[in-house]
C-alpha cells in the first residue's frame, strides 16, 4: 500500500509539472486529485494497521511538503527558463532607419499613399505619409522631411 500511495502522489506531482505545458486545467485538477488520494490513502489505509497516527500523519505532511516543494523548485527554476526561452524573438529583422534618408531623396511609391503607404526609397522600403495625401502606386516621389515612425513625401 505504501508503493500505491508514493506512485499516486509521484503522479500527482508530475501531473501538475506537465500543467505547465499543456493548455487547460485538466492535468492540473488530475494531478491534485492524485496527490489527494495519495493522503487519503495515508490517513485511512486499512493495509497501514500498524501505524500510529504520528507515523500517518508525518506520510502525509512528506507527501505535501515534497509536492509543494517539487512544484515550487520546478516553476522557479525550470518552467520560468524553458518557457522564457521559448518565449524570447531569437532572430532580428533590420529595418532601415528613416532618419538616414535626406531630405531630397527620390523613389517611387509602392503602395497607395492615402496619405500613409509604403516607398522604394534607395532600394529600402519605408513607412511614408504623403504631403499632398494621396497618391497612386508606382508615383514619383521625393522626401521632404523624417518624422518619428516614417518619412514625409510629396509627388513629384
Amino acid at each position: 500500500m505504501l508503493a500505491s500511495i508514493a506512485i499516486l502522489a509521484l503522479f500527482g506531482i508530475l501531473l501538475i509539472v506537465l500543467e505547465t505545458f499543456l493548455p487547460g486545467w485538466v492535468a492540473g485538477i488530475l494531478g491534485v486529485v492524485s496527490i489527494s488520494a495519495a493522503v487519503w490513502l495515508g490517513l485511512t489505509s486499512e493495509e497501514l494497521v500498524g501505524w500510529s497516527t504520528g507515523q500517518r500523519v508525518a506520510l502525509v505532511l512528506a507527501i505535501l511538503v515534497l509536492s509543494v516543494a517539487v512544484i515550487i523548485t520546478w516553476l522557479r527554476w525550470f518552467a520560468v527558463k524553458f518557457l522564457r526561452r521559448a518565449l524570447t524573438l531569437t532572430t532580428s529583422i533590420e529595418t532601415p532607419h528613416a532618419a538616414s534618408v535626406p531630405p531630397g531623396s527620390r523613389g517611387v511609391a509602392l503602395t497607395q499613399l492615402r496619405p500613409l503607404g509604403r516607398a522604394e526609397i534607395h532600394g529600402h522600403r519605408f513607412d511614408v505619409r504623403c504631403q499632398s495625401g494621396l497618391a497612386e502606386a508606382g508615383a514619383p516621389v521625393e522626401v521632404i522631411a523624417t518624422e518619428p515612425g516614417n518619412l514625409l513625401v510629396r509627388i513629384i
